[in-house]
């Protein structure tokens, strides 16, 4: 079976505004190395499989530059959607696309905005998925990140019985999964054995337009007509997305299918979903400070600062995110920083 890399980098990056806009959304910044986050998830992933097997998914605004980003990435590959429509539409456009060359492909789905430390584990927990559908292709893997807090920024995986055991690794039937919690109920998941949900997967094409089949028929009519126009040389992808309501892969198959299957596993995996958490990924100084830029820090301690053009004086402060980006400023306590994404909803209003 050829594996068959997908990065979805079609999102907006909202929660690390302003320095991530609708142009340069957070998947082509670098923070805290020199590479974007999308060129990072593409040289650890593509260790898994050759250039040519791997497909990304984004947004027609940045696929140029996406382009230039990943140079070894055939063009045909880079999959530009119209416009967003959750991960539900993204996957299902990616499976349609890989079905056609290859309808006994295993697909390794990974997010382009994701940091990972221990990359030698994370091969190791993939790839014990990818041998573990040889003797069950009809289950849909995702790697349940091991907590070490209580998080409400994360949905929860509740892992079941055991159903193959090798190598170190546990692929477990799941129970069920959980949205983000109050902090009261993410204690209760730590203290249950529930795992984070990274939002990566693993399964054959074939079982995923199945599920599509069977789970979300109204999606799965749109989707077949866009694969026979693909057949036919011409993709109706417009058509497709103006179809199809926007709707998490979670929502859509994960929590209806019975064959929902999760892998335990601890490789340094970190989400940047906020500025909360950019300070803590990154180095910070002596004082618990992450900056970039022209900063000044005084007496100050524990907050995210980053400059893009002005000098940013910083002082008797503890806990704030400031960031200046091209045209606007953000101020907030790091622990609100999640809110950010409700604010910018009520902007575009």
């Amino acid at each position: 079976m050829h594996v068959y890399v997908v990065i979805m980098a079609g999102g907006k990056g909202e929660r690390l505004w302003p320095l991530s806009k609708g142009h340069r959304p957070k998947q082509l910044l670098s923070l805290g190395s020199d590479k974007s986050l999308l060129r990072a998830t593409f040289d650890r992933t593509v260790q898994l499989t050759k250039p040519e097997y791997v497909y990304v998914v984004t947004n027609e605004q940045i696929a140029d530059t996406v382009r230039k980003q990943l140079p070894e990435v055939p063009v045909d590959n880079i999959l530009a959607e119209p416009v967003g429509r959750n991960t539900a539409p993204c996957i299902a456009y990616a499976a349609a696309s890989i079905s056609l060359k290859d309808p006994d492909a295993v697909m390794a789905i990974f997010p382009s905005d994701q940091l990972i430390s221990n990359e030698d584990e994370f091969f190791r927990a993939v790839r014990f998925g990818i041998d573990s559908l040889t003797e069950h292709p009809e289950l849909l893997i995702t790697l349940g990140m091991i907590p070490d807090r209580p998080e409400t920024g994360y949905g929860y995986i509740d892992p079941g019985e055991v159903v193959v055991q090798d190598k170190g690794f546990e692929l477990h039937l799941v129970n069920r999964f959980h949205e983000k919690p109050q902090i009261s109920k993410a204690v209760e998941y730590l203290e249950q054995g529930c795992l984070w949900n990274a939002g990566m997967f693993l399964w054959r094409v074939d079982t995923i337009l199945h599920e599509f089949k069977e789970l979300m028929p109204g999606m799965y009519h749109d989707l077949t007509a866009l694969r026979s126009s693909m057949l036919g040389g011409k993709s109706e992808i417009s058509t497709f997305y103006d179809q199809v309501a926007p709707i998490s892969i979670d929502y859509g198959i994960m929590e209806k299918t019975r064959h929902a299957a999760t892998i335990p596993a601890e490789f340094g995996w970190n989400d940047i979903g906020s500025w909360d958490a950019v300070g803590n990924i990154l180095a910070a100084d002596d004082s618990g400070n992450v900056i970039s830029g022209d900063v000044i820090m005084e007496e100050s301690k524990n907050n995210v600062v980053f400059s893009t053009l002005k000098k940013i004086v910083v002082i008797g402060v503890e806990d704030l995110v400031v960031v200046e980006g091209e045209s606007e400023i953000l101020v907030c306590p790091r622990n609100r920083s999640q809110e950010l994404s409700l604010v910018m909803k009520r902007m575009k209003t």
